[in-house]
């Protein structure tokens, strides 16, 4: 048999550069770690790998997740945490404030403290994140939820929603509550009511938070809202600036309440509950008495500081304060249960939190091991490879020396 010149190169070159491929390749194994370079390695354990990788990166951002929601989670807690102080402190300057041995001066002095309380509580309202959120305001996380009206109280600007936030493939976790549903939405010791400008007026009118003086006239007229709108000048004799009170429901004048002269700092009692108006209305301005069976902390503690501020020192001012003080406990009780659930759940989301962490550390550990075994090189093995490798590569370079010689002109 005879072999070609031009074979006998070409057998001993192939050879040559099969065997400096596999030196190639088991020396990036050895540099890079891994035994699957490519999916033609292993074409089985490279789709295995690239799911766990997958896994692995979604499972990071799940962490991720986790540690953004603990953090909002303690956050929300400690907040509400120090609100139950406050109201704590709030009761016990009620209790004081109901004192019958107190002055009107000495009320003051202690609604002084309580519109300071107020203003602290507003900013744990308005409390935000680390990200510049407001944690209590819904999905407007961007906009403060509590802002103060022209009258003094405190308006929730945010929404109703609550924040979920994705820890595991089939695992959400609220992250804040919304503050209507904390702070806004709380049972009232009685049916009550708020009251508020339309938001069309043009005057510079003010009004008071109010005062229910008579019990039983206002059960009588509740679930209904009032409207005082105020009246042309030229409307009564004499002409001067007069308004006229109706029922929100039928738009039908209250009983002896048409045509009232008007004077800054005159009272309006009517259905059992009173309400002070000040500054100077104009024609069409209105004042809105909204009937609700919830009253929220901030217009609590207006009403009881408003009440602190101005019920003097006689029968029937003390009487009001009476209703007005128990009625503000009952109400601050009834705020601090609300939270003390709220926080219950708060807790109960930090356990879920954790033990879905503690879940996946176990099963991220157990992926590692698997990826490892699947992707990892066996050095001792590899290296051994190497050392063999290595040497076929000199054989077979010494072996095409060696033949590349075997000429007959060479003999001559």
């Amino acid at each position: 048999m005879r072999i070609a010149t031009l074979q006998s190169f070409n057998t001993g070159l192939n050879g040559i550069l099969d065997n400096q491929s596999s030196v190639n390749k088991t020396q990036q194994q050895v540099s890079s770690g891994r035994r699957v370079l490519t999916p033609a390695d292993d074409p089985i354990a490279a789709t295995k790998i690239l799911q766990l990788q997958q896994d692995q990166a979604l499972r990071d951002q799940y962490d991720r997740n986790m540690t953004a929601a603990d953090n909002r989670l303690k956050l929300e807690d400690a907040t509400l945490g120090s609100i139950t102080d406050n109201l704590t402190r709030l009761k016990e300057l009620t209790v004081k404030a109901g004192g019958g041995t107190l002055t009107i001066t000495d009320r003051q002095a202690i609604a002084a403290e309580v519109y300071q309380i107020q203003e602290g509580l507003v900013d744990l309202f308005n409390t935000r994140d680390a990200n510049g959120e407001y944690v209590f305001a819904g999905f407007k996380g961007g906009n403060a939820p509590f802002v103060k009206n022209d009258s003094g109280r405190y308006d929730y600007k945010g929404d109703e929603g609550q924040r979920f936030l994705t820890i595991g493939a089939s695992t959400n976790v609220a992250t804040g509550d919304n503050g209507k549903n904390l702070f806004v939405d709380v049972e009232a010791a009685k049916n009550t009511f708020t009251t508020e400008l339309n938001p069309l007026n043009k005057g510079t009118m003010r009004v008071s938070p109010g005062f229910v003086v008579d019990e039983e006239k206002y059960s009588e007229f509740y679930p209904d809202d009032l409207i005082i709108t105020f009246n042309p000048e030229s409307a009564v004799t004499p002409s001067g600036p007069n308004y006229t009170v109706r029922r929100a429901s039928d738009n039908r004048v209250v009983e002896g309440m048409n045509n009232m002269a008007y004077s800054p700092g005159s009272d309006v009692v009517v259905a059992g509950i009173s309400i002070t108006l000040n500054s100077d209305p104009e024609p069409g301005d209105e004042v809105l008495m909204k009937s609700s069976p919830k009253q929220s902390i901030t217009d609590t503690i207006f009403r009881l500081t408003a009440g602190l501020n101005t019920l003097d020192d006689n029968v029937v001012d003390s009487e009001t304060l009476d209703i007005l003080i128990e009625d503000t406990l009952t109400n601050l009780a009834f705020a601090q249960a609300s939270i003390s659930e709220i926080r219950s759940q708060v807790g109960a989301r930090l356990n879920v939190v954790e033990n879905t962490r503690n879940l996946s550390a176990d099963v991220g550990l157990v992926n590692k091991e698997v990826l490892s075994k699947l992707s990892d090189v066996d050095f001792a093995e590899a290296v051994s490879r190497l050392s063999l490798q290595s040497f076929l590569l000199e054989a077979a370079q010494q072996s095409y020396t060696t033949i590349s010689r075997l000429s007959l002109f060479n003999q001559l």
